[in-house]
């Protein structure tokens, strides 16, 4: 009776690399350029320096894009009066803002937290600027803040702002 031998199949250990490398154990190996840029990168400096430029706060601390006031726009209404609400948006970290309106203070200091506090806001007929000027930027550069307008109930407009110490954001309501 005649034997019959199974085909051998390939296997990983059957392949040869494309290249045998053989090495003289007596050549001395070549001296490499030292190049510190290539060889001796920290893998954490990538990371710090993301981290670093996190902590410099919005703006990736450039304090001027902050030096401005802010305009929210125009808003008409009839209603006697609107809300305002404002809270930080950001960490609580000590923001207070003074609120005016046309120029006169009506709310001296507020404290900016997490919630938001509403005010109530008389309107005389026609033009009437509201105007939320930041005192201080907190433990945290900017003064970073978040407003609602409601009118009637209803949400009209909601906004946020990012002020350095003395300008402000403002909006205009005009009361038909």
């Amino acid at each position: 009776m005649p034997t019959i031998t199974p085909e051998k199949a390939p296997s990983l250990w059957d392949i040869k690399p494309k290249e045998e490398v053989t090495t003289n154990p007596w050549d001395k190996p070549k001296e490499r350029e030292f190049n510190q840029q290539d060889d001796f990168l920290n893998p954490a400096d990538r990371y710090t320096k993301k981290m670093n430029n996190s902590l410099k706060g919005e703006g990736n601390g450039d304090y001027k894009i902050f030096r401005r006031n802010q305009y929210f726009g125009d808003f008409k209404t009839d209603s006697e009066s609107i809300e305002v609400a404002v809270r930080d948006p950001q960490a609580i970290d000590g923001d207070y803002v003074k609120i005016t309106q046309d120029g006169v203070v009506i709310y001296e200091s507020i404290f900016l937290n997490s919630t938001f506090k509403t005010l109530q806001i008389p309107l005389k007929k026609g033009f009437n600027r509201i105007e939320f000027i930041a005192l201080n930027e907190g433990s945290s550069f900017p003064n970073t803040g978040a407003f609602l307008i409601r009118d009637k109930g209803q949400t009209i407009y909601q906004e946020e702002w990012n002020l350095s110490t003395g300008f402000n954001a403002a909006f205009l309501i005009i009361r038909e």
